[in-house]
């Protein structure tokens, strides 16, 4: 059975790409003003997303006792897991369009080897972005985040993007398994 890569494969990859980026515009706070992710990510904002997410992390880690097993190494990658999971859907973008227009079978199984290699990464972001999402109810159930509503915590921490970051890395990690697979005419 033959797949047209060209045709709703690869319109369906793009469209799955840009609901991934998309994630950007979740709020990341709501209350007292709502801030979108994309203000809070370094480049263009105060790195905040990358602060929680190691304060996440640090919270799971200590809630199941091995934060003294975890390498220091990992805090110190641990802030470019977000610029990574970005990378990737960009580099989907641009070589989905790549293929749709140059329609070469050499290219398309270099980009298969270089997808499931990507798939590889994704399973491991998702991972991370799932311990987060964790860690987030660690330092919530272990009074984290003082006195302060469940509900106030979630709408003004960054659970919703985490949340949306994690089910958009496992979708997109088991697409990567599959990208690059069809056919060029």
């Amino acid at each position: 059975m033959s797949r047209d890569y060209e045709g709703k494969i690869g319109i369906g990859q793009l469209l799955l790409c840009l609901l991934a980026a998309a994630t950007l515009c979740i709020p990341y706070m709501i209350e007292p003003q709502m801030e979108f992710t994309f203000n809070r990510i370094m480049p263009i904002g105060d790195s905040a997303v990358s602060a929680d997410q190691s304060m996440y992390i640090i919270a799971i880690a200590e809630t199941l006792g091995v934060v003294s097993a975890i390498p220091e190494a990992v805090f110190d990658i641990l802030p470019y897991t977000i610029y990574a999971f970005y990378a990737i859907i960009a580099f989907d973008i641009v070589f989905t369009l790549f293929m749709m227009i140059l329609r070469s079978e050499i290219i398309r199984h270099l980009l298969r080897a270089l997808s499931i290699l990507l798939g590889l990464v994704l399973l491991v972001l998702a991972l991370v972005n799932l311990l987060t999402v964790a860690g987030f109810f660690a330092k919530y159930l272990s009074g984290g985040f003082g006195e302060r509503e469940i509900f106030d915590c979630i709408k003004n921490n960054g659970l919703l993007f985490f949340i949306g970051l994690t089910v958009f890395s496992f979708i997109c990690m088991a697409k990567q398994f599959s990208s690059f697979f069809g056919t060029s005419h």
